[in-house]
């Protein structure tokens, strides 16, 4: 019997956001029979730790707060006790942590920090590329990202298990959501803008906002000094786990990102589609390999919250191209961001880097 590949997964945080969800995808659907699994983190008592735990073999939080240098030294004791084949980073500063012992315990290398199409910039862009080019393999999961940094390596799409959403849409309220964090990179104020007017015309009877952030209180705050007949049809889910009973219960999912962010691979846009919804998103980064505008969904301007409200007048108004749109949307998360496909093809990159 072969034996089995130790594999340690570093990442910062398992906060509420796409890339954690990512993670957790990732990791439920990983052969245990193949892999044993490893997680090394650096905040205590996150939003995803409990369902991280329960998918590791070993898993440990390096808290570094206070002195982000401890790590540094903590990180040996971990290679000590779970002696990873391969060491797969989801960021910049895990990569930074991870990559001294890589070198020293002889461990294959997998940088997994290019999340976004061109967020990093100036010194931090240099330090984050130079991290990149030391790994043994450098993924990204997007080919704007992977370009944007100029570096060899591998696309792997991001996977969305199909059978996490019914598609069984309740019937009745034609109502739209919005799956982000109140980050600098995510412009809820053009999401509401066209939310508010669409509540105006009665187009749209209800508005979600899922996630938290710095933000979140600002956006409370800009509701609830609309009039009541809009504020009472707007509301806030904060972050949540089972976000497929909310999608399934809406139309139209939304993603408004700022030109400051250029957006990665965004999991709220997969899901949206996965669950059967409409996703309209801002046309930014590398939002177009998700989206064939008018095919499978809508690119918008960034900062134009009056084509969003066009976009959703056009789909209410329009049975059929809401039918055609949701099935070409299906048949793009089954072939390009297929559940098995794409973690089988992160699999066997794995595998040949241990023969290597």
């Amino acid at each position: 019997m072969n034996k089995k590949i130790n594999i340690l997964f570093v990442i910062d945080g398992l906060y509420p956001g796409g890339k954690e969800r990512q993670f957790m995808e990732l990791l439920k659907a990983l052969d245990k029979s193949v892999y044993t699994i490893g997680i090394v983190t650096f905040h205590k008592n996150m939003f995803y730790t409990g369902q991280a735990k329960s998918f590791a073999d070993y898993f440990i939080e390096l808290d570094k707060s206070g002195n982000k240098f401890k790590p540094f030294f903590t990180v040996f004791s971990v290679f000590k006790k779970f002696r990873p084949d391969i060491v797969h980073t989801w960021d910049y500063l895990s990569s930074l942590y991870a990559y001294l012992p890589t070198k020293i315990f002889k461990v294959k290398f997998v940088n997994g920090s290019i999340r976004d199409a061109g967020i990093e910039k100036g010194w931090q862009f240099k330090a984050k590329k130079m991290m990149l080019k030391l790994a043994d393999l450098a993924i990204a999961n997007s080919q704007k990202g992977l370009d944007n940094y100029g570096v060899k390596g591998k696309v792997i799409y991001n996977a969305i298990d199909f059978g996490r959403f019914s598609r069984k849409h309740i019937n009745g309220e034609f109502r739209i959501i919005k799956v982000a964090n109140f980050t600098d990179y995510k412009n809820h104020q053009m999401f509401l803008d066209a939310a508010v007017e669409l509540l105006n015309v009665r187009i749209v009877d209800r508005v979600f906002l899922a996630g938290s952030g710095k933000y979140e209180e600002k956006y409370k705050k800009y509701v609830e000094l609309l009039p009541d007949n809009i504020a009472s049809r707007i509301e806030f889910l904060g972050a949540v786990k089972n976000i497929e009973q909310y999608l399934e219960k809406c139309s139209i999912g939304v993603l408004c990102s700022t030109t400051q962010y250029s957006e990665g691979i965004s999991n709220s846009v997969l899901e949206y589609m996965a669950a059967g919804l409409i996703a309209i998103a801002t046309d930014i980064g590398a939002t177009n390999e998700i989206i064939q505008d008018g095919k499978n969904g809508f690119l918008v301007p960034p900062n134009d919250a009056n084509a969003i409200i066009e976009k959703i007048k056009l789909v209410k108004e329009n049975t059929e191209l809401q039918l055609r749109i949701k099935s070409n949307a299906i048949e793009t998360i089954k072939t390009k961001f297929n559940y098995q496909k794409n973690t089988q093809e992160l699999s066997n990159l794995y595998k040949d880097l241990i023969k290597n």
